[in-house]
Formats: structure tokens, sequence, C-alpha cells
């Protein structure tokens, strides 16, 4: 489909939530100063207001020149184009022009990080110099370490205070609540996406999902229903009919090595074995896009690891030392907003194309995020959610429905798992049973009124 004004990279959508902001690569601005030069670092939207539910009132390009009037609120800054037209941009799509850049001070010497709060980590992890792997590790944080942290992230790392310097630790590997002292007493596995629930009953709110075909390890306290395990290193709450119990015993973890670097995970999933052995036990399952500490051991085709403060072992050709990249790949060439296109798999861009190619009312496809509160098909590029416009007329209902309908049909030349919309859900697995309801998740973007979900297989 071919349309002008083209856009090769992103828009800022609206009530999307799946922005990968501070973690794409995107230049996050610095607190913008009055009458401070900045420019564009893509093609974005400039709103009315401090949010996406205001409306656009004019779209940026590339390295286009804005000046900000100093006046900022929730991240987004208020800004003035070359044209005189005011407006506001969210913070991760300026950055300061050089030009306007505030000559560096002299050094005045080192100064001590200041705490703004704490995080513990959830397993063995590198602390570096810098945010990224190309940092130096300075050491090793054990599981359950408690850091103070000084309220800075950038692209996916936080700032932390180790041995009274400032250091930075990758924030997968970081909480803010409570990690779990619970010690494992077996595994299971399962058998079906189940929600991770704060206690063990259905009563209890659930804070995400948990794959199908994932191992955990188990504390032994369960209900009549359900089953307490360790999971990003809380202990959470699972439907015991859909496990089954994983009976070979681990043997027992080595001491921990020292880490000598980051390793990434680059398929959907991975199993984390015992030992070196390919047959050897299962322990955990880790996804696309993990940083995994690695001391450096190879032994055939594994790689030695460190998981949980124990040393493991994953299939080396499934990892790579890359960090994933925040550069978008090419999308298509369209002026439909796209973000998170470039980390979709092969099936999510299949159906991103047959909507650009079938449904020209369609103005923004949503892909891959860093994160989501009910499945991990977003954070591993398997789901696409198709953005409709006036969501709550009774026209656009039925285009919904008519996209909902389309891809239900051609579940399997498009490799559906499960289909979103207006709060109902029909399932690839079980297709006699239609379209069902799904719970109440608080809102019309949770519950699926403004966008079709579509999930994909790997």
């Amino acid at each position: 489909m071919k349309r002008a004004g083209r856009l090769a990279t992103a828009l800022v959508g609206g009530c999307l939530a799946l922005t990968t902001l501070g973690a794409s690569g995107l230049v996050i601005a610095a607190t913008a100063n009055a009458s401070q030069t900045m420019t564009a670092t893509t093609w974005v939207n400039m709103r009315s207001g401090p949010s996406t539910s205001n409306g656009v009132v004019a779209v940026l390009a590339p390295s286009e020149a804005v000046t900000a009037s100093g006046q900022v609120s929730g991240g987004w800054y208020q800004v003035t184009t070359a044209s005189g037209r005011a407006g506001w941009v969210y913070q991760n799509y300026l950055k300061a022009s050089e030009s306007s850049a505030p000559a560096p001070s002299a050094p005045s010497g080192p100064t001590t990080p200041t705490a703004s709060g704490s995080a513990t980590t959830i397993a063995a992890v590198n602390v570096r110099t810098g945010p990224g792997t190309s940092y130096t590790a300075v050491a090793v944080a054990a599981k359950g370490t408690t850091l103070p942290t000084t309220g800075k992230t950038s692209g996916g790392w936080t700032e932390v205070i180790h041995a009274g310097q400032s250091r930075w630790i990758s924030t997968n590997y970081l909480t803010t609540g409570t990690v779990s002292t619970s010690k494992p007493a077996g595994q299971v596995r399962t058998t079906a996406n189940l929600y991770l629930r704060s206690g063990g009953s259905l009563s209890h709110p659930y804070s995400g999902v948990l794959p199908a075909n994932s191992i955990v390890e188990t504390t032994g306290n369960t209900t009549r229903d359900y089953t307490e395990i360790i999971h990003g290193g809380k202990n959470r709450w699972i439907a015991t009919r859909y496990t089954t119990t994983v009976s070979t015993t681990a043997p027992a973890p080595t001491p921990a090595p020292a880490a000598s670097g980051t390793i990434y995970v680059n398929v959907g999933s991975l199993y984390v074995r015992a030992t070196s052995a390919p047959d050897s036990t299962v322990v955990a399952t880790v996804y696309r896009g993990a940083a995994l500490p690695t001391t450096g051991r190879v032994i055939g085709d594994r790689q030695e690891i460190l998981h949980n403060g124990a040393a493991r072992w994953v299939f080396k050709a499934y990892t790579t030392s890359t960090a994933p990249s925040t550069s978008p790949a090419p999308a298509p060439s369209t002026s439909v907003s796209l973000p998170g296109y470039d980390r979709l798999n092969a099936n999510s861009k299949a159906v991103v194309q047959h909507v650009l190619d079938t449904y020209p009312k369609i103005r923004t496809i949503g892909g891959y995020r860093a994160s989501s509160s009910y499945s991990s098909d977003h954070p591993n590029g398997r789901a696409v959610d198709i953005m409709v416009s006036n969501w709550s007329q009774q026209s656009s209902i039925d285009y919904g429905w008519a996209i909902a309908r389309d891809f239900q049909a051609n579940a399997a030349k498009y490799k559906i798992t499960y289909i979103i919309w207006r709060q109902q859900i029909w399932n690839a697995s079980y297709p006699d049973r239609g379209w069902r309801w799904m719970e109440d998740r608080g809102g019309y973007t949770a519950n699926h009124y403004d966008h079709v979900h579509i999930s994909v297989r790997d």
C-alpha cells in the first residue's frame, strides 16, 4: 500500500502502553531549560497537552529543531516549532541541540552519590561502571543483595550505589519488592498460560502471566487449588491443575564462579540445565532478550551461566554475546505508525502486512514492548495491537469485528494462537468454544475495546 507522507519509523502512539521508553535506544533528554534549542530524535507527534490522550497538533521530523519553554509535566516538554506552533513532546524523543548545550564545567573531583531508594537483586548479576554491557563489570551482586538506588535509569539499566560508588545493574535483575526467602522444595512445569497471583485463591489479584511449558520452583505450600512458586525472586501462586511435577531432582549446584561477561537469549524460550549434558535436568526457563551472566566456560555446544546464584548451562547456539539491537529495523514504507515493529517475529510481521494491505482505516499498529502485565507475547515479539480509531462508534466496532473475524478465519495461515477484541477472546486451540468473555481488567485499553489484539506462535 503506497501512501504519501511515508514514515519509516514509529510515531508516538496514543493509549498503547507499548513503548520501550528508556530501553529503545532513543536519546533521553536532560531537563529542559527555558529557551533551550532541542531536536527530535525520530518522527514524533507533538500534542496539545502533556499526555497521549491529547490531540496531535503537528508531527516533528527527525532532527527538526524546537525551542523548549522550560515547562515540564510528567516527562513531557512544552516546545515551540520554528513556525511558532506550540505543543508538548515526550522527553525520550528530544535531545539537546549541540549548539545550545552548555559548556562542561571544570571537574570538581568525585562526588558521593545520593540514594533516593533501594532495590534488591533477584539473581546473581554483574555490577558495571556504566549502563550497558560494554562497561566493565567490577563485581557480581549475589541474589538477594539490597543496594541503594539514585533514581537514575538509562536504557534498561538502573544506577545503584555499590561500595560507595555509582554503579549500574540491569533493571531486569532488580526488584523494589520483597525478595523471596523460601527454599525451593521442588519444581513444576506449566501446561497452560497461568495467572501469577499474590495468594492461593481466585480472589487474589494477579500481577502477570506465566507462559505454558515454563519450569518453576515450588515452595511446598499449597491450597486446595493453587501451588506457591518462586517467580522473579518473589512468591506467587498458580493454578495446580495446569501443572505437572518435574520429578527428577537436579544435582546440587556447585559454588558459583565469577561472571566474566553477559550473553542474551535470542530465541523465544530457552531451558536452563543443571549440567552441560544435553539431557541434564531442566531447572528453569528463560525468554528472548534475557541477559545471562556467563563465566565464559564452554563444553561442546553448551555454555556455563550464573542463574539464581548457581552455575548452570544453556545451549550456546540459542544465545548471543550482543545485546538486543535498539536500532529500529526497516519498517514497511507506509504512513501508518508502527511502534515496536522492528522486534516482531516473522508471523507477527505477516499479520501487520495483511492489515496494511487490507484495512486502510487503521493508522497505528503496535508490536513489541519491553513488558506486559498479562502475557509474554509482546516482549517476545509474538503479538500485534491493531488500534481502532473512534472505537466507541458502531461503525468502528463493526470494523474491528471484521478484522478479528478475518484473522479468526485465517488462523492457520497466520499461525495465530488467540485474538482479543472488546473484552472477548477466541483461542485457536479450542475454536469450538467460540468468542468468550474475559474478566474485567479495569479500563477500555486493558479490556481491548480500542484495539484488536492478535498473538501468534514463534
